[in-house]
């Protein structure tokens, strides 16, 4: 479309109420510029071609970075961006819009996380087992450091960040069987692995430890998400990972490719 740039990256996808697929990234000709804009581009429910893209979020001379999208199964679609004092991400305020029309129409955008600083660059956004809305912002500007969580028990109303530091940037959360909440990301890794973030207070505070996985490099980001059947569900990159059964033997050759 004619509103791209030349740099498009960290896009963000989800399932409207209506069956669309709703993509949303940032377009710029720099990741520092004023000239940032969010773009959407939309997969209609039986349609085989995405839209062309249009713009979705361009605050005037704003560095608008990083957007988040999430449905909550119940018609209301949630977007979240990182928005800038001027140019760059690195203070970024946090804000919140909302559709109940499957982002045909929106609220005005909303600032949630009114002080300009670090911790409010969202990544993603998921929903615990109480209905509690748990989003990922990374806590640093750099490629390596930490991942903020921020809750809304109100439905998205009011945010509170939750203090500690999940290890990693880029990081996805999710709640376990016994309601303690674990996260990956990227970067930080420990013993050359992914490093597994642990929370059983609700993300005050983590515990750390080496997850199975290969560590991730720039330009890659996980997803990690729970499925409606009940099995977590992680998508990742890897180069030279042995694959295994359940008993722990090789099952598949060794990767050899990304």
């Amino acid at each position: 479309g004619p509103w791209m740039l030349g740099h498009n990256h960290d896009p963000a996808l989800a399932v409207c109420p209506n069956g669309d697929l709703l993509a949303v990234w940032y377009s710029c000709a720099e990741e520092t510029g004023r000239e940032l804009r969010q773009l959407a581009s939309r997969l209609r429910r039986g349609a085989i071609e995405w839209e062309p893209a249009s713009v979705f979020l361009a605050p005037p001379d704003r560095n608008a970075h990083c957007p988040a999208l999430f449905c909550d199964g119940e018609g209301v679609l949630y977007h979240f961006a990182g928005l800038s004092i001027a140019s760059t991400w690195g203070a970024l305020a946090g804000v919140m819009r909302t559709s109940t029309d499957s982002g045909a129409t929106w609220s005005p955008a909303r600032l949630i996380m009114p002080d300009h600083g670090a911790r409010h660059m969202p990544v993603a956004v998921t929903s615990l087992s109480d209905g509690t809305l748990a989003l990922t912002c990374d806590a640093v500007t750099g490629g390596t450091g930490a991942t903020a969580l921020h809750l809304s028990t109100d439905r998205g109303q009011t945010w509170t960040d939750t203090g500690g530091n999940i290890l990693g940037i880029h990081a996805s959360v999710v709640e376990l069987g016994d309601g303690s909440l674990m996260a990956l990301g990227r970067g930080d890794t420990i013993g050359g692995r992914v490093a597994r973030s642990l929370s059983h207070d609700r993300g005050r505070t983590w515990a750390y430890s080496a997850s199975p996985f290969p560590p991730l490099s720039s330009g890659q980001r996980l997803a990690l998400i729970r499925l409606r059947e009940g099995p977590l569900f992680l998508a990742s990159f890897a180069k030279g990972m042995p694959l295994v059964d359940a008993a722990g033997y090789p099952e598949f050759p060794i990767l050899e490719e990304q």
